[in-house]
């Protein structure tokens, strides 16, 4: 394979600058109207719910005057809990109930790998989040979801131990969409393409460009080199010498003349 230093790689660049400037505005330009009109804009939602006191409700307690206060043995009967919940809330009993309450008519296979349940490392708070073309349907489905858990957890725990931290909000913008990456991404998709074909097209260049060609080739020194110009510089250069020529003439004329 040629050897190609850093000067000449350099050189070879800059030489198409043109070339790599309009390849990478134009995959840019792709980028963007990829991105708006080939992506399907999804829409994310989240509800927060946070697991509390697990024992009798608050009402009960406040009834039969005990202290509704927070133990170590809930904190930690509540982190255990957790992860059951999480599977509890991905359930396809769970998925199934919302889909027959909003009414939707989509399989729960499909419904489930639109919902993803997440528990929040080294704490009781678990969120449910919602992805949706719609997002106000987003929103409807996170906030379902939460409700028909938290109705589950009753049904299966007798414990009212889940409560709602933050309720899901209407998303203003798209979780998919990223125009100004997507386009940041093209462009270098973009430039090493054209680098690429750039530097195959100069190695299976085999033609002969500069004098380091020829001593490399055929291991002989440059002795001289033969500028190529243009019709009109060559007929400039070729008055100048002609008015070189003429005074070197004249100048010998004179010796001549003073010598005799």
């Amino acid at each position: 394979m040629e050897e190609i230093d850093i000067k000449e790689l350099i050189d070879m660049f800059y030489q198409r600058k043109i070339l790599i400037s309009l390849v990478v505005i134009l995959f840019i330009i792709l980028g963007a109207i990829y991105t708006t009109n080939f992506i399907v804009p999804i829409y994310k939602s989240t509800t927060s719910l946070v697991l509390v006191q697990a024992g009798a409700d608050s009402y009960s307690m406040a009834a039969s005057g005990t202290t509704n206060s927070i133990t170590t043995t809930d904190i930690t009967l509540n982190s255990k809990l957790v992860e059951n919940y999480r599977t509890i809330a991905e359930s396809d009993s769970v998925a199934e109930k919302v889909i027959s309450n909003l009414n939707l008519n989509v399989p729960t296979e499909e419904f489930k790998k639109k919902i993803s349940v997440t528990s929040i490392a080294d704490t009781e708070v678990i969120e449910i989040t919602a992805r949706n073309e719609d997002p106000e349907m987003a929103r409807d489905i996170a906030e379902e979801v939460a409700s028909v858990f938290i109705e589950r957890i009753k049904e299966i725990y007798n414990l009212e131990n889940v409560h709602v931290l933050d309720s899901a909000v209407v998303a203003t913008n798209p979780s998919n969409v990223h125009l100004v990456k997507n386009m940041a991404i093209f462009a270098m998709v973009g430039l090493v393409l054209v680098c690429g074909y750039i530097l195959l097209v100069n190695m299976l260049d085999t033609t002969i460009k500069t004098d380091t060609d020829i001593e490399s080739n055929i291991n002989l020194p440059v002795l001289g080199q033969i500028v190529m110009t243009s019709e009109e510089t060559a007929k400039k250069m070729k008055i100048e010498s002609d008015i070189i020529i003429d005074n070197n003439i004249e100048e010998n004329d004179k010796e001549e003349i003073k010598y005799e």
